[in-house]
């Protein structure tokens, strides 16, 4: 049985690499390098020399996709929002909440779910990880190049993928400390041997420029599977044929996306490629005109055989007013300087060739709606109507697309709090969202929380103080006066719309006791004209502080709800870090 799984994974990783090489290694390493800015392949050759790059011109279009959908998609900060499955995990939805901030800003969220949305946008598909930290205790998120990842390629969604095979190349020194420790075991230990840095999972400009440090260190490939039919998890090293490491699974670790679907299977399709054949035109033929306007720069002919160069550049090189010798061969004839020298002709700009440039923009725009973006410029744009009709327009398009970033963010957020009911195991003090009070998550505090997350989308129009200005003034007097309306939480929107914390507020406790202390102060005032009614409005003042103190109170504490599975059946197992 083991030689068996052995063979099949050795046929399925050469099939995978077979794969990848011929279909997909040069469209992402083509798109990387666009991305760079490295558009000549032979700008750095020596027979073009400085003068023949001096000519070239580019214009990157594929950056400018990249840029908007990281500004566009995903926003200053990442941020989810637990929601409750069941009455009894309402209470420990705003700790959840601040939970799963610490665990979004200790892993870098922003900085990590920009690096995958880049790879989604040049290279097809952007892929998070997530794993427990023994050390640090929590929850850890990485991102998967998508070179080295590949999975189950006949089905059409991500949710129905059978199995996962990821090259992961550790260092020789640290795939020792796993045999030493006992965590990796074979009879075949002994065959493997440490190797250079896999050249399939480098690019050109890799392999040139970083070649000989990736040669300091000594590497080993370790291949992880996961089985979701089976349920297990294997490490395979290839050059040993030798399953090194083997245990049940739980949950998959793996959270992927992809902007646009392939319409064939769950590879994705990325609309940067799809431009790419407009993104050198363009270059080349800014680089057309970019020679075309280098001749047009005045040049000067002069008959050499009536004077020399060297009498020129004594004339061009000398002081104002100083007196110049020369030796013509025709004194008389040098007496007209103006029959020496003879315009140059100049070639004329053609409009044919701008007027194509701007077609082929035309056409990106028209393929990619990132381009399109790119390009969208809000100028003048002050109240709410104009910012919504923009915003709406702008969106349209890119909507889908930031629905899927947004579905594997909360896919990471599910197995990050999962893990954390599982393998948490000393208290972390929080800041409870929306709040000043601070609050302590423990394992046994969350075991029972039913809740998914949502992403918490980011609205640019929103963070706008004149659009926000411009709404609170047109909707103030009418929700200020509704009966329906909370005027608590019609503040914390408003604060929180203008762009300040809320942590401004005071609490509601806090604020109904500085109520009653000013309507005491007012009514202490007014009892110098009539103590007996002072004294009775204190007294029902008092009442009413003591009910409100009460209202405040938290009641019974909720019962304990039954345990039930965060995630469906069928994932993988933890990635601990030793």
């Amino acid at each position: 049985m083991v030689a068996e799984t052995m063979d099949k994974l050795n046929q399925l990783i050469d099939k995978h690499l077979s794969f990848y090489q011929k279909n997909e290694k040069k469209s992402f390493d083509r798109a990387r390098r666009f991305y760079r800015g490295d558009f000549f392949s032979n700008k750095g050759a020596s027979d073009l020399g400085d003068s023949g790059n001096s000519l070239l011109s580019s214009k990157n279009l594929v950056y400018a996709i990249a840029d908007t959908a990281v500004s566009a998609l995903l926003g200053p900060n990442p941020v989810v929002a637990a929601n409750p499955r069941n009455p009894d995990s309402e209470d420990a939805a705003p700790a959840v909440n601040g939970f799963m901030e610490y665990v979004f800003h200790s892993n870098k969220m922003r900085r990590r779910a920009a690096t995958a949305l880049i790879d989604a946008v040049l290279c097809k598909r952007g892929i998070f990880k997530t794993g427990w930290s023994t050390v640090e205790d929590r929850p850890v998120v990485k991102v998967v190049d998508p070179s080295a990842l590949f999975f189950d390629m006949t089905v059409r969604d991500v949710d129905d993928v059978r199995y996962w095979l990821e090259a992961t190349v550790m260092p020789w020194s640290e795939f020792k400390a796993r045999v030493q420790s006992g965590r990796y075991k074979s009879e075949k230990l002994g065959d493997i041997r440490p190797d250079r840095y896999p050249s399939w999972m480098l690019d050109r400009s890799q392999k040139g420029q970083t070649n000989t440090v990736r040669d300091s260190f000594q590497w080993v490939t370790v291949w992880e599977y996961y089985d979701r039919q089976r349920n297990i998890v294997q490490h395979y090293v290839k050059q040993a044929d030798a399953v090194v490491f083997e245990d049940k699974i739980d949950y998959i670790p793996y959270s992927m996306f992809s902007l646009n679907h392939s319409g064939v299977d769950c590879l994705g399709l990325s609309e940067v490629q799809l431009i790419l054949d407009q993104q050198q035109t363009v270059n080349d033929l800014l680089s057309h005109m970019k020679q075309i306007t280098y001749l047009m720069i005045p040049r000067i002919l002069y008959d050499a055989g009536r004077i020399t160069e060297e009498d020129l550049n004594k004339a061009v090189e000398s002081s104002t007013g100083a007196f110049i010798g020369v030796a013509p061969e025709n004194s008389e004839a040098l007496r007209n300087l103006a029959t020496l020298f003879y315009p140059m002709p100049m070639p004329d700009s053609p409009q044919g060739v701008k007027e194509f440039i701007a077609r082929q923009e035309d056409d990106a725009a028209f393929i990619s709606a990132l381009a399109e973006a790119a390009r969208g410029q809000v100028t003048g744009a002050r109240t709410a109507t104009e910012m919504a009709i923009i915003d709406s327009q702008m969106r349209n398009r890119l909507a889908t697309r930031e629905g899927h970033l947004n579905d594997s963010l909360q896919d990471v957020a599910a197995k990050a709090f999962y893990l954390s009911k599982l393998y948490m195991s000393e208290a972390k003090t929080v800041r409870v969202s929306g709040e000043r009070r601070w609050d302590t998550v423990t394992i046994d505090s969350i075991a029972d929380v039913l809740v998914d997350f949502e992403m918490t989308t980011h609205h640019p129009m929103q963070r706008n103080p004149a659009v926000v200005l411009e709404s609170m003034i047109q909707m103030l007097p009418m929700l200020v006066q509704s009966p329906h309306i909370d005027v608590r939480q019609l503040t914390e929107e408003l604060i929180e719309g203008i762009g300040l914390s809320k942590n401004v507020l005071m609490p509601p406790k806090d604020a109904a006791m500085s109520a009653a202390a000013a309507q005491q102060q007012e009514l202490m005032i007014a009892g110098a004209q009539s103590p007996d009614g002072a004294s009775q409005a204190l007294t029902d003042t008092q009442q009413a502080l003591d009910e409100n103190v009460v209202e405040i109170a938290p009641g019974a504490a909720p019962a304990e709800a039954a345990p039930e599975e965060v995630l469906a059946a069928g994932g993988g197992a933890p990635i601990r870090q030793q």
